[in-house]
């Protein structure tokens, strides 16, 4: 048996000399294992540039997504800093009015409510860490999101406190009298005095406005009527029900405008000036009441 192959090369037309290869016998086997994982792996190669090539529109269509959605993240993200800012202003616009109104300036732990769970940065059996950079800036803008609401339903709380403190503000400064309740010269002030009747020192728990007869008298705060009648010697006389513990007197009128129950509103005419009961002459008696007490009308007088 051979020990040698021959491979014979047989040249083209015009030239004579024919080439001779000769290999030992045993190379054989690995030249033929060489033929098979050259072609082999030529397959391969051109398998994976043909996968390559037909997957290239996908890749492009997925990079374009990806361009759109960070593109959207960023502008997700400005509109968040945006929303930041207007709750900064607000949060210092509410932090005024709580000072101008003298009311307690929450603290610092009293800015929020109470939120829980945990950070998108923890690990742990089941959790699932962020894998891109783009999820993980979702997770940070969720979380800043999250803090935002909790802090507009801090101060949706503000506002509403503020509303019910400024309402019941309003409905105080309505109930106190701060108009005089008719024009005309002051004859006799609040506390003790000679009385003009007796000559003896007593103790006045009004004002005395003396006016013409028939002059308007109005209320000076909003209220209730609750009397209207003679009353010794006040005479005619009017009381209005302000709240809070506030009532005015109107006595030694001509007449009255308006009855037991009626409701008023400041600056409207409830009587006219007069000289009955005990009186001297035209003149409008007016007392101010908080809680029973007389307290001097002139404390309240604004105008």
């Amino acid at each position: 048996m051979a020990k040698k192959l021959t491979i014979l090369i047989f040249p083209q037309e015009g030239s004579s000399r024919v080439k001779r290869l000769s290999f030992p016998r045993f190379l054989l086997p690995f030249l033929l294992i060489l033929i098979v994982g050259a072609m082999g792996l030529a397959g391969y190669w051109f398998s994976q540039y043909h996968g390559a090539v037909g997957e290239r529109p996908n890749l492009q269509a997925y990079q374009t997504r990806g361009d759109r959605q960070a593109a959207q993240i960023e502008a997700f993200a400005q509109r968040l800093e945006e929303q930041q800012r207007q709750m900064a202003k607000l949060k210092a616009f509410n932090k005024r009015l709580r000072e101008m109104a003298n009311l307690k300036v929450p603290s610092q732990q009293d800015d929020y409510f109470g939120v829980g769970g945990r950070e998108d940065t923890a690990s742990g059996p089941g959790i699932r860490l962020s894998a891109t950079r783009g999820e993980r800036r979702l997770q940070m803008l969720q979380r800043d999101l999250d803090r935002l609401g909790a802090e507009g339903e801090a101060e949706r709380q503000v506002q509403r406190h503020l509303a019910r403190f400024l309402s019941e503000r309003r409905s105080i400064l309505a109930s106190t009298p701060a108009i005089w309740p008719t024009r005309g010269w002051l004859t006799s002030g609040f506390g003790p005095r000679i009385s003009p009747f007796s000559g003896k020192r007593r103790f006045h728990a009004g004002i005395d406005i003396s006016t013409r007869r028939g002059a308007p008298i109005v209320a000076p705060a909003d209220g209730v009527v609750t009397f209207t009648g003679r009353e010794g010697g006040f005479g005619r006389m009017v009381a209005i029900n302000h709240g809070h513990g506030i009532v005015t007197r109107y006595a030694h009128l001509k007449s009255y405008k308006v009855k037991v129950g009626d409701k008023v509103k400041r600056g409207q005419l409830i009587a006219l000036v007069g000289n009955s009961g005990r009186s001297t002459g035209p003149h409008l008696h007016y007392e101010v009441l908080l809680s029973g007490v007389p307290t001097n009308p002139l404390y309240y007088v604004l105008d």
